[in-house]
């Protein structure tokens, strides 16, 4: 399209270039951040800022004593672990959220319990990292193989583990009956840690494929929330199991 206006003309001519180089940078930035590959290093510094909001929601929980907040973060965490594990969409602000709402979780939890049980919660975070360093031990040198048979066999187990966990709740809200306060409890309880430990090692098969194939860089944000509420659900069992022993 041209005028007959010389000046006119040109102020088009240099509106149209600078659009396009406008475009070409944004398609450009587009193009490096879409395609920015998945990094172990990427990962860890994900998990690690997770794992601070953990520890900022837990802090906060136990030194106010804010332990009424138990039921309500309980919730609102599982609907956000729900949403960040299921959406077609990788939402960080989700993630964080999580990660913020099971700390309160947690810091309310293990106030409950440190008060019934001194030192309970010291040996409960030991448990956690010494079985995590384990468990990492064991993948790292092979003694576990995460093939498609142990996936398969995790993934129907977890299922079976969330339907059981869900219904447990129910009772427990419903009727004050669980059967964490039975004779095999404890059973219960060992089992549950045990699923939590060996899902590490789908976490961690998981970073070592995404670094491999060089996954989309923003999956690492789904690989550290994998982690993280991994060992948060190790966190709870293992304080679950003391708690049952200390009570017998």
């Amino acid at each position: 399209m041209a005028s007959h206006n010389p000046a006119f003309n040109a102020a088009l001519r240099t509106g149209m270039q600078s659009t396009q180089l406008d475009q070409q940078q944004v398609d450009g930035e587009f193009s490096r951040i879409t395609s920015a590959p998945f990094t172990m290093e990427g990962v860890t510094s994900k998990v690690l800022t997770m794992f601070l909001a953990v520890l900022a929601g837990a802090g906060v929980t136990w030194f106010l004593e804010l332990y009424a907040l138990l039921l309500p973060a309980l919730f609102v965490g599982l609907g956000l672990g729900l949403w960040a594990s299921f959406g077609k969409k990788v939402r960080p602000g989700v993630m964080m959220a999580y990660a913020l709402v099971q700390g309160v979780f947690i810091g309310a939890l293990s106030g409950i319990f440190e008060s019934m049980w001194p030192g309970i919660v010291q040996t409960a975070v030991i448990g956690t990292f010494t079985t995590a360093g384990a468990m990492f031990a064991a993948y790292r040198f092979g003694w576990i193989k995460v093939n498609e048979r142990f996936t398969r066999i995790m993934t129907f187990a977890l299922i079976g583990y969330f339907i059981f966990a869900m219904v447990n709740l129910g009772f427990a809200l419903l009727a004050g009956m669980s059967v964490y306060t039975t004779g095999f409890g404890w059973l219960i309880a060992l089992v549950g840690v045990g699923l939590a430990a060996f899902t590490l090692n789908l976490d961690f098969e998981t970073i070592r494929v995404g670094v491999q194939q060089g996954w989309p860089q923003q999956l690492e944000w789904r690989a550290a929330f994998g982690l993280t509420a991994t060992l948060v659900w190790l966190y709870v069992e293992i304080l679950r199991l003391l708690a049952i022993f200390n009570n017998n």
